[in-house]
């Protein structure tokens, strides 16, 4: 492991600084953009000698060194081997895998579980973040989601776990978007396709993409299907709001759509 940004550990002067400081600065949309991460990469962990930890680990350095100023947290990197999972159209394969990681521990993993919690829509994080809570917190009712908190919980959650792809191949020289969000738990892309339909009045399909072997034995991959072009323009106000100040913090998936925007405006 290699520490890449470093903080001090924790104290509980600096903790109740920390918390005055960041309970004014950070509003629900904070708020639902990191549920959006923590949805796809992110763990709520107690352990019995170690504590509360909440874990944000990543293929790109660029979102966990916003998390790390943000939260004052130390940012660090490992290297690992690693497999691909085995699918009805691929072998699996063996590669080495450089991931970046920032974790919150103690009062302060307590803090940001209590407060993303109401935006965390996968049932599985929801149980995780209450056994370190020791409670079981509001959510925040899917009819009541605004426009403003899907947009930014989707624009991390398709960083993290989904593909924007621009497809520049057509002979006419128009562009192509491709954009989905992958899991394989179909209840939460429900929950998500529910929201997203209902606040900006398009239709999200939700389809299978394929199936693939872990140890658990076999199980299914979904996505929701965001497709875009200048014949297709029905989700443009959406990916138009992707592109908005501190909705996608990946630089190289938010070029696409902003390349895309461009081509078809």
């Amino acid at each position: 492991m290699t520490i890449l940004i470093k903080y001090p550990p924790q104290t509980k002067k600096g903790n109740k600084d920390f918390f005055k400081r960041k309970n004014k600065e950070l509003t629900n949309l904070d708020w639902a953009k990191w549920s959006g991460w923590f949805a796809t990469d992110g763990n709520f962990t107690v352990e019995k000698n170690n504590g509360y930890k909440c874990e944000l680990e990543l293929k790109d350095k660029q979102p966990l060194e916003l998390f790390s100023k943000i939260f004052e947290c130390s940012l660090t990197s490992r290297t690992r081997n690693t497999v691909t999972p085995k699918t009805q159209y691929s072998p699996s394969r063996k590669y080495r895998l450089t991931t970046f990681r920032c974790k919150l521990s103690g009062e302060k993993a307590k803090w940001f579980a209590k407060n993303v919690y109401p935006y965390l829509l996968k049932e599985e994080k929801k149980d995780y973040a209450e056994k370190l809570l020791g409670y079981q917190p509001l959510s925040k009712d899917i009819e009541r989601w605004t426009r403003n908190e899907i947009t930014r919980y989707l624009g991390s959650a398709i960083c993290g776990d989904g593909r924007a792809t621009l497809d520049e191949r057509s002979k006419n020289g128009s562009k192509y978007m491709e954009m989905a969000l992958f899991s394989n738990d179909p209840q939460y892309l429900s929950d998500v396709k529910y929201i997203v339909e209902n606040k900006y009045k398009v239709y999200i399909p939700l389809a299978v993409q394929h199936i693939y072997q872990t140890k658990e034995g076999e199980k299914t991959m979904y996505y929701l299907r965001f497709a875009g072009s200048r014949i297709n323009s029905q989700n443009l106000p959406f990916f138009k709001r992707l592109i908005e100040d501190n909705v996608m913090t990946l630089d190289r998936k938010k070029h696409n759509v902003q390349k895309f925007i461009t081509s078809v405006s």
